[in-house]
């Protein structure tokens, strides 16, 4: 969290473009992690724990619809659905187990971030490209995002029993920092131009507050129907599938208000409001789940 203010004045003295750091980011650095944990998951989780947040992302979207239609009608619809499918598993959930459970339980929450990653780099990005291209124009920017074939890739290693070497080991947690250190400087970045003056506390409490408390009650769901049915995933992971619900909107949903044109300060301010209040739930729900 520290690295927010950090971000933030660096963006006022320098400006520095945001893309500077998230390109690297998102085209190399994240999808190193994904590779490699991918190959170090235990293979039944593998399998299930990317269903979890995939369904969650899906099963958000009534829910954003319903606070579109209650309280947030000032909002775009789009933006909304993607701050409420989208959460910022990798930038904000990498430290936060690092720091509960263990660095080896890296692995298992790449298995979770896995179906959030694919939901917003497939229905969620195409319905936003949809909003600028035709849908045949749209579905091929889908097909450049390198995540796709990194997922692949990661997958068909894990099915010929390809292990993550020695050595790659203490590169992997320099990366995992740089990764969660740059995530929150880039949310910094995207509050230096963001009015505070205009921020309305009720409102986004609001849609924060519903937000938080659907998920937790999908992901409620999930958990209870996976522990009668299959009995796969251990206490660890039902913990920090609890955690899920309590990170924060994802990042990349800024991306999408500058792709779109609109309602960008908001969005900014849906990302760090809610990294704020993810700050402090998780912090209580540490006290319970360590």
């Amino acid at each position: 969290m520290a690295f927010i203010p950090v971000g933030y004045f660096v963006k006022k003295w320098i400006n520095v473009k945001p893309e500077y750091v998230s390109g690297p980011l998102i085209k190399v650095l994240l999808p190193l992690l994904v590779f490699f944990n991918v190959l170090d998951a235990e293979a039944e989780k593998l399998y299930i724990l990317p269903v979890f947040t995939f369904l969650l992302a899906l099963a958000m979207i009534p829910a954003a619809n319903l606070a579109h239609k209650k309280f947030a009608k000032n909002s775009n619809p789009l933006l909304l659905r993607s701050s409420f499918s989208f959460f910022n598993i990798a930038f904000f959930g990498i430290p936060t187990v690092t720091a509960l459970y263990g660095q080896e339980k890296v692995s298992a929450l790449i298995c979770i971030y896995l179906g959030s990653a694919l939901y917003g780099d497939t229905i969620g990005y195409y319905q936003v490209a949809k909003t600028k291209h035709s849908p045949k124009e749209a579905l091929a920017e889908v097909l450049k995002i390198p995540f796709l074939y990194v997922l692949i890739a990661a997958v068909i290693s894990k099915i010929f029993d390809a292990k993550t070497p020695d050595f790659i080991e203490p590169i992997l947690k320099v990366i995992s920092f740089i990764v969660s250190s740059a995530g929150m400087l880039i949310v910094g970045f995207q509050l230096s131009d963001v009015k505070f003056r205009n921020l309305k506390l009720g409102y986004f409490g609001k849609i924060l507050g519903f937000r938080t408390l659907a998920a937790v009650l999908i992901l409620g769901v999930l958990m209870t129907a996976e522990y009668f049915i299959f009995q796969i995933l251990d206490d660890t992971d039902y913990k920090m599938l609890f955690l899920v619900s309590l990170f924060p909107v994802a990042a990349n949903v800024t991306v999408f208000a500058s792709f779109l044109k609109t309602e960008e300060e908001q969005s900014s301010l849906l990302v760090f409001l809610s990294a704020l209040l993810s700050l402090v739930l998780v912090s209580i729900a540490a006290l319970f789940l360590n």
